[in-house]
């Protein structure tokens, strides 16, 4: 499966990614924090080669840590997306005019309206 390196939302997925590698306890912690730094190399460098290093550092996890990893992962991603909705839905404050409304309205005497 070949990666965008240049698409957003693929690099943002790398971020939430080595955030949950970064929460990893345990013996495996070590290997987690690097995989973690080797997945944040390839969102700084967006470099082919470090994204096969993260890979093999990613691949090299126990079975079980990678399954819990991806299920942390899942669930985090659902929540930004869940965030970044309700940010988009959110009511917009209705305009009540301004300065110039309140002048052209208030009554004053004048032949210009701004």
């Amino acid at each position: 499966m070949s990666l965008q390196l240049n698409d957003p939302k693929t690099l943002e997925a790398m971020g939430i990614l080595a955030n949950v590698l970064d929460d990893i306890t345990g013996p495996e912690r070590l290997e987690c924090l690097m995989a973690a730094n080797a997945l944040r190399q390839v969102v700084d460098t967006r470099s082919e080669a470090a994204l096969d290093f993260a890979r093999q550092a990613f691949e090299s996890l126990n079975g079980d840590v990678r399954r819990r990893i991806h299920s942390d992962a899942s669930e985090t991603a659902i929540r930004a997306v869940e965030r970044a909705t309700r940010r988009l839905e959110a009511p917009r404050p209705k305009h009540t005019g301004g300065i110039l409304d309140a002048l052209n309205n208030s009554g004053l005497r004048s032949e210009r309206k701004w």
